[in-house]
This record gives structure tokens, C-alpha cells and sequence, in this order.
């Protein structure tokens, strides 16, 4: 990946904060852009835009364990076909004590990083099933690109 201070042709980077945050069906979530017309971001140089929509975001039936936090990448592609990308979870104790760290998941060739949901699992979490926020602690990030450092705590 090209840091963006490198000369290269093109560029995939989101070029407009999405506002992510917990959609109508709770299970689910939405872009909800603070500039009120959407998200717009490129792929490979070229423009596009994804306008706000409730339930745009949806996550793939993915387990996450109890007592765990997990990072979950939501990107774009062209089309504006979203689609969320597990990370590696790790467990919450030891992330708390600086154990490990929680590393960001990357996106494949075609998609552009919008966000990210990191969820703290108390419990079993079953992505797509399971209510964001229900027993669990979830931090929504906008992003520009995916981040050069993990999360550390």
C-alpha cells in the first residue's frame, strides 16, 4: 500500500466522512454522512458517491466470541456494494493490558476502507444476527484509509 505523500497514479481513499452509526434494524448500520448528501470516495483515481441510505451496511454472519473486540472494515466498491471485512479478534483483557494489539483488517483490490465498527463482545456476537450495541461496547470510525497503526488499548 502507497502512503499518500508517494507519486502514484490513482489513489483509493474516502474523500468525505460517512458517519457510520447503528442503522434502523439494529442488527445493521448505516451511513449517515454529516454533510447530508452522502459519502464520496475514490477507487483506482476515479470518483464516485454513495448517497445515505438506513440498512446499507450489512454484516455477513460472522461468530465473534464472548470477551473479545474485534475490528470489522466496511468498504465500498464502484457499484456502491458494501461490504464488511472481519478482523482478527482478540481478547479484550489482554488488548486492556497491552498484551496484543488489535490490527485493522485490509481491504481487497476494488474496494474502498469507509469505516470500521470495532465491537467489544461481552457475549457471543453474531455479525448480522446479534444487535449492535446489545451487551456489547461498538465504536463506529470514519475513515480515510485504513489506518498505518493498530489500535493498542
Amino acid at each position: 500500500m502507497h502512503n499518500i505523500s508517494e507519486q502514484v497514479r490513482g489513489g483509493t481513499v474516502c474523500l468525505s466522512k460517512a458517519g457510520l452509526v447503528v442503522a434502523g434494524t439494529t442488527s445493521k448500520a448505516r451511513t449517515n454522512a454529516p454533510n447530508g448528501a452522502g459519502v464520496d470516495f475514490a477507487i483506482n483515481g476515479k470518483i464516485y458517491h454513495l448517497p445515505d441510505a438506513d440498512n446499507n451496511i450489512v454484516f455477513t454472519a460472522a461468530t465473534q466470541a464472548a470477551l473479545t473486540t474485534c475490528l470489522y472494515l466496511v468498504c465500498i466498491d464502484y457499484a456502491n456494494t458494501i461490504t464488511v471485512i472481519k478482523g482478527t479478534e482478540v481478547v479484550t483483557a489482554d488488548l486492556t493490558a497491552g498484551k496484543i494489539a488489535l490490527t485493522w483488517p485490509m481491504p481487497t483490490v476494488g474496494l474502498c476502507p469507509i469505516g470500521a465498527i470495532k465491537v467489544v463482545a461481552t457475549a457471543v456476537f453474531i455479525a448480522g444476527t446479534t444487535a449492535l450495541g446489545t451487551g456489547n461496547a461498538v465504536t463506529y470510525y470514519d475513515l480515510f484509509a485504513v489506518p498505518d497503526t493498530p489500535i493498542t488499548s
